[in-house]
């Protein structure tokens, strides 16, 4: 006959409880993964730091995963490079690499209390190159400050000086150029100051050739950052870069 002792049953209990508490506790709390489509909307990409808080001079892993836009799941086969920038100074990357999970865990050290972007860029899709798009995130370690503004009053991040680059030779389209702009302005990666979202003021059926020559100049240092938002400013007022009201 088996006989039960009630106090220990308490006690059991109690240390089953107090076992759960601490449990809960000691599991790592990881932040609900960001997603956001790439500048030529394309695919989705899925973002998240392990740990969710990362802290300056830690190891912080970087989750990436490339979403199938159509049906949601992960996408296979994707070439991608991931660039890390504090202002105008990478961090950590990769050149381009190709993932047949669709996922990857990239670690990274943030060495700073300051804000950082992280720059996804998709090359390929089912070992099918494509006109390189970007998701770029944004990591805050405390005590960051937004990206200097320059003369112009437009903030420009240094990486996007290759994406004028490859459009000015050529390996980027017109469309997709004006696409990549449009969204890092929507998404204010790209910041421009007020007076350049005024109404159009006109409508132009394509891109003049000074702006993309322009672009190209600006790409390879010989113009300043004044000549090629002059450039952007064109495409704003002339309706082929449509900013959201």
């Amino acid at each position: 006959m088996v006989s039960f002792d009630f106090k220990s049953k308490g006690k059991l209990s109690v240390f089953v409880g107090l076992s759960v508490i601490v449990a809960i506790i000691i599991i790592p709390a990881f932040g609900d993964p960001e997603v956001k489509p790439t500048s030529g909307g394309t695919i989705d990409v899925s973002f998240a730091t392990d740990p969710a808080t990362p802290t300056p001079g830690g190891q912080t892993n970087l989750n990436i995963a490339f979403i199938n836009k159509s049906t949601h799941a992960t996408q296979q086969h994707i070439d991608y490079k991931i660039s890390v920038m504090e202002g105008s100074n990478q961090i950590c990357g990769t050149s381009v690499l190709h993932t047949a999970e669709g996922s990857i865990s990239f670690p990274c050290q943030f060495p700073d209390a300051a804000t950082y972007q992280v720059v996804v860029e998709v090359d390929g899709i089912l070992f099918q190159p494509i006109p390189p798009e970007t998701a770029t995130f944004t990591v805050n370690l405390g005590g960051g400050t937004a990206p200097a503004t320059n003369s112009t009053g437009m903030v420009i991040p240094s990486w996007i000086k290759k994406t004028a680059g490859w459009w000015a030779s050529g390996q980027v389209g017109d469309q997709d150029f004006v696409k990549g702009i449009q969204y890092m302005i929507q998404n204010g990666i790209m910041q421009i100051p007020a007076q350049s979202s005024q109404t159009p003021s006109s409508a132009s059926s394509g891109i003049p050739s000074w702006v993309k020559k322009t672009a190209g100049w600006w790409a390879s240092g010989q113009v300043g950052d004044q000549d090629f938002v002059k450039g952007i400013e064109w495409l704003i007022s002339n309706n082929i870069i449509v900013l959201s009201q």
